[in-house]
C-alpha cells in the first residue's frame, strides 16, 4: 500500500478526506493527518510517505513552503494541493514546486480521486517488475498473492485485462499495458486494468516485417482465472503460426468445423492412403478457419501417436511438450502438413536391429546433445548429424540410458537450468531461454515435477542462505 500524508488545519476537512475517498480501494493508506506545515515535513522526510495532500494556507509553514521543502528532499513525491483561494499566482508556484494536482474548496473528490489516480500512476510507471516472482505467483495460481503483487505494481483493481506477443517489437507502450513480463526471446505478457487499445495492436500487425503476433484477451479476468487466461492470450499470440502471416488474435479459432476435422482425422489415420489424402485435402484448406495453436498441436500429437507414425523403435520421439516447442521447429503449420506427408512415404513400419554402436559413438552423441542442449535438438536433426537412422539414435538412447531421447534432452536442460539458477543472476525466462525450453510455463512444470520446487522458490532459498551466510 502506498502512504498517504494530509495536512489541513481544519479537523473538519481531514474527516472529511479521511472518510470520503476510498483510500483501500486505490491501493494507499492515510499514515498521518497533519494541522501545520512543518508537522507535516517533519513527517514525510522520517516516514517515507509516497503522496501529499496539503492546504495552502497553514500556520508555521504554509502549503508551498510545505511543497517546496519536501520537493527538495524528494522530487519524485506526489504532491496535491487543496485551496480556498482560485489565485493563478498560487497555481503558477505549486507547478513549478512539480505539484501534480490543484484542487478547489469545496473540494470535488471526483477530482481528487483523479489527481490520486494520477499519483499512483507516476509512482507505479518507472516501477521495475520482478518478471520472476510474478510470473512464479501466476503459475502457482494463489488468487491472494496474485492480488497482492498486482496491487504493488500499481494494479488496484481486481480483474485484469491480459495480452501477449510474440516476435512483434514495441507493443507495450502502444497497446497501454500497464505492465509486462519477458517469457523469452521477443516474447512477452501484458497487462492492464483498462482494455488494451486494439487500433494500436492492429496497426502494429499491419507493419510488421516479420513473422509473429499479438494475443488480446478482450474481457477482463479475476485473479482466480489469470493463469489459465495467460495461456489462453498466448496461444493466440501463436495463431500467426497457423495463419502463415502477422497475426492479431482475439479467440481462440474452434467450431463444430473444427470437430467435424478431427473425426475425419480419426478415421484418415486406418490407412497411409487415407491419411495421405486427408493431409493434401487440408494443405489446400483454409487452416486458419479450422485450427488454432492448441489444436493444431493436438492434430500433430494424434498423427504422431498412431500406428501409421509411431513405430515401436520411435515412440514418444514425436510427443513435444507443448505447441511452443512445434512452432520453433516449423516455420508454419503448412509445413508440419509437408512433413507428415514426407514422413508417411518412408517404408511402413520399417523396423531396425537392435543397435550395436561402439562406446565411442554413444558418447560422441553425449558429448553433443551435453555441448548443444540450448539449441533445436530433434531427434531428426541429431541423427543427421551423425549420419545415422533417426529410430537408431532413439533405440541407442533408450538402451544406454533407460530414457527415451526426448526424456534425456528435458532431463539434460533441466539439471542445466539447476546451475544456472545457482550460479548466475539471469532471470526465469532467461534461464528457461539459455537451456532451451521454449515454453516458460513447461519449464516451470519440469522443474518443479524433478526438484519438489519451482525454479523461483529455489532462487528464493539461495539468496536467503546467501543473505544468512553473510
Amino acid at each position: 500500500m502506498l502512504k498517504v500524508l494530509l495536512a489541513d488545519d481544519e479537523n473538519r476537512i481531514l474527516k472529511n478526506l479521511q472518510n470520503e475517498i476510498p483510500w483501500t480501494q486505490l491501493g494507499l493508506t492515510v499514515t498521518c493527518c497533519a494541522n501545520n506545515g512543518l508537522e507535516a515535513a517533519s513527517f514525510a522526510v522520517k516516514h517515507d510517505v509516497d503522496i501529499v495532500v496539503t492546504d495552502i494556507r497553514m500556520p508555521i509553514l504554509n502549503g508551498l513552503e510545505l511543497c517546496k521543502k519536501l520537493h527538495e528532499a524528494n522530487p519524485s513525491l506526489q504532491i496535491i494541493i487543496i485551496s480556498g483561494y482560485a489565485d493563478f499566482a498560487y497555481a503558477q508556484q505549486a507547478i513549478q514546486l512539480g505539484v501534480i494536482g490543484y484542487c478547489l474548496k469545496p473540494i470535488d473528490m471526483t477530482e481528487l480521486i483523479g489527481f490520486l489516480r494520477t499519483a499512483i500512476h507516476n509512482i507505479h510507471k518507472d516501477k521495475t517488475v520482478n518478471d520472476d516472482a510474478l510470473l512464479d505467483c501466476i503459475e502457482e495460481g494463489c488468487p491472494e498473492t496474485i492480488r497482492a503483487a498486482f496491487l504493488e505494481l500499481g494494479l488496484i483493481k481486481d480483474s485484469y485485462y491480459v495480452a501477449a506477443s510474440v516476435g512483434i517489437h514495441n507493443v507495450e507502450k502502444q497497446i497501454g499495458a500497464t505492465l509486462s513480463c519477458r517469457l523469452g526471446k521477443h516474447k512477452y505478457l501484458y497487462f492492464s486494468q483498462t482494455p488494451f487499445n486494439r487500433d494500436a495492436a492492429v496497426k502494429l500487425i499491419c507493419f510488421s516485417s516479420g513473422n509473429g503476433g499479438i494475443g488480446i484477451n478482450t474481457n477482463a479476468v479475476s485473479a482466480t482465472k489469470l493463469g489459465n487466461a495467460v495461456h489462453v492470450v498466448i496461444a493466440m499470440a501463436y495463431q500467426y503460426f497457423i495463419n502463415g502471416a502477422p497475426t492479431l488474435c482475439e479467440n481462440l479459432v474452434h467450431s463444430s468445423l473444427t470437430d467435424e476435422i478431427f473425426a475425419q482425422l480419426q478415421k484418415s489415420l486406418r490407412t497411409p492412403d487415407l491419411l495421405c489424402a486427408f493431409l493434401h485435402t487440408l494443405q489446400n484448406a483454409d487452416c486458419s478457419l479450422l485450427f488454432n495453436m492448441r489444436s493444431a498441436f493436438r492434430f500433430y500429437y494424434l498423427v504422431y501417436t498412431s500406428e501409421l507414425l509411431c513405430s515401436v523403435n520411435n515412440v514418444g520421439e514425436h510427443h513435444l511438450y507443448g505447441f511452443e516447442q512445434l512452432a520453433s521447429e516449423h516455420d508454419n503449420f503448412n509445413e508440419v502438413l509437408a512433413e507428415i506427408l514426407s514422413d508417411l512415404k518412408q517404408p511402413f513400419h520399417e523396423s531396425y536391429p537392435t543397435p550395436q554402436a561402439a562406446p565411442s559413438t554413444f558418447l560422441q552423441i553425449l558429448r553433443f546433445l551435453s555441448e548443444n542442449y540450448e539449441k533445436e535438438l530433434s531427434l531428426k536433426k541429431t541423427a543427421e548429424t551423425f549420419h545415422m537412422n533417426a529410430s537408431y539414435v532413439s533405440q541407442l538412447i533408450k538402451n544406454e540410458t533407460g530414457l527415451t531421447y526426448s526424456q534425456y534432452v528435458t532431463e539434460l536442460r533441466i539439471n542445466k537450468a539447476k546451475e544456472l539458477l545457482q550460479t548466475t543472476a539471469l532471470s526465469l525466462a532467461e534461464v528457461s531461454e539459455a537451456v532451451g525450453f521454449k515454453d516458460y510455463f513447461y519449464f516451470i512444470k519440469k522443474f518443479k515435477k524433478k526438484y519438489n520446487i519451482t525454479p523461483g522458490q529455489l532462487r528464493k532459498a539461495k539468496t536467503a542462505n546467501n543473505t544468512a551466510e553473510k
